[in-house]
């Protein structure tokens, strides 16, 4: 069965970045056995074996992944990153610690967020807590320091690693923050520690599915930033909205428009018009390769044109400096053109008609033109 856990290390000293982050050293997540309380509130000692806690698959999973104030309740995601990461876990290999008989994954956590910072320096967040899945195995046993255990922990596979307020170390006592080399802050021991009470915590209430001292500066700052991006959504919605709603009515006013410029347009003057011009240019328009007539798909009429007077005269009116002298050169090219095409042809033949023959006193034959008939005939209008 796999499981969702939160796990907290210790944070030791902050460096500072170039661009004014901090780089913290952390100890994130140990071996031994841990107590975690399941949905019906029963108590489970889970251990989790040196072999799963330094896997290379788990530990490659732990490579930059975000750091956030507290737990989000379905962890990080593409779609809330922006919203909860205040940096990320370096990428640097990570190093492994013994402490008595526990071991510890050491790493570095870059965190830049200016108010995450603030917390950071302040003492209120003073641990960490690593946020990871693993597959829960049933399986009743001692680990090595004597402990007994219900379950054990594998394919631990790393999502988050979130701030905390001291004293919320589920990994014990040893998971403290320490800034500087002469103060740590003061802390509590959670109930799966051996140790005993340091301080008692104040009244906890629960944000982001962590627990937090009710009050305290980090309960009101995840509240803010809860808060702040719930409204972030909300104004997000509405200029959405409005803008949807400005561009559906932008559109309605150019349909309208439109609408009114179309009712005003006579259609078949136009369509008339434009078979009257198509007519008129025919005569002098050449013909495609395959002998039918020219094709005016796609074409305006300043293509017509120019197909009509031919390659050579366009290239001769482009030489031309004004757009009034090249438009006169072509029209008058064109004129010409049509005037040669509208000619009537000269006549190839005389009429069919009959001639006598002189030299027969009993019978006079007749003759045909068969120039006429041919001529004729290719009118359609038949030898008679």
């Amino acid at each position: 069965m796999q499981v969702q856990r939160f796990d907290v290390g210790r944070l030791d000293r902050a460096k500072r970045t170039g661009a004014g982050g901090a780089r913290v050293p952390g100890s994130i997540s140990r071996t031994g056995v841990q107590t975690y309380t399941d949905s019906q509130g029963n108590t489970i000692r889970e251990y989790r074996p040196p072999e799963e806690v330094f896997s290379p698959a788990s530990l490659d999973s732990l490579a930059a992944v975000p750091v956030t104030v507290g737990h989000p309740p379905a962890g990080v995601s593409p779609s809330n990153y922006r919203e909860v990461s205040v940096g990320h876990a370096s990428d640097a290999p990570t190093a492994r610690r013994k402490d008595g008989p526990v071991e510890w994954v050491d790493g570095a956590l870059i965190v830049s967020d200016g108010n995450a910072l603030r917390k950071v320096d302040s003492g209120d967040l003073a641990e960490i807590s690593a946020g990871y899945t693993a597959d829960v195995v049933p399986e009743k046993g001692i680990a090595p320091d004597g402990q007994h255990y219900d379950a054990k922990q594998t394919n631990i596979r790393f999502n988050h690693i979130a701030l905390l307020p001291a004293g919320h170390a589920r990994a014990g006592s040893g998971a403290k923050l320490r800034l500087d080399g002469n103060q740590e802050p003061t802390m509590f021991v959670r109930h799966d520690d051996n140790a005993s009470l340091a301080s008692a915590p104040k009244q906890l209430v629960k944000v982001d599915g962590i627990d937090v001292e009710k009050g305290s500066d980090t309960h009101v700052s995840l509240l803010e930033r809860s808060r702040d991006a719930e409204k972030k959504r909300a104004d997000d919605a509405a200029v959405a909205l409005t803008a949807a709603q400005t561009a559906q009515g932008e559109m309605k006013a150019k349909l309208d428009a439109a609408e009114t410029k179309l009712a005003g347009i006579d259609v078949n003057r136009l369509v008339q018009d434009e078979l009257a011009f198509r007519a008129r240019l025919l005569p002098a328009l050449p013909k495609g390769p395959d002998g039918k007539p020219y094709d005016f798909t796609g074409k305006s009429r300043d293509q017509v044109h120019a197909d009509a007077v031919g390659p050579a005269v366009m290239a001769e009116a482009a030489k031309l400096e004004s757009a009034a002298e090249r438009a006169g050169y072509v029209a008058a090219h064109l004129k010409i053109k049509l005037d040669a095409a509208g000619k009537t042809p000269a006549p190839l033949h005389t009429p069919t008609k009959t001639v006598e023959d002189s030299t027969s006193s009993t019978e006079k034959p007749k003759f045909t033109d068969k120039r006429a008939d041919a001529f004729t005939a290719s009118w359609g209008a038949g030898a008679k």
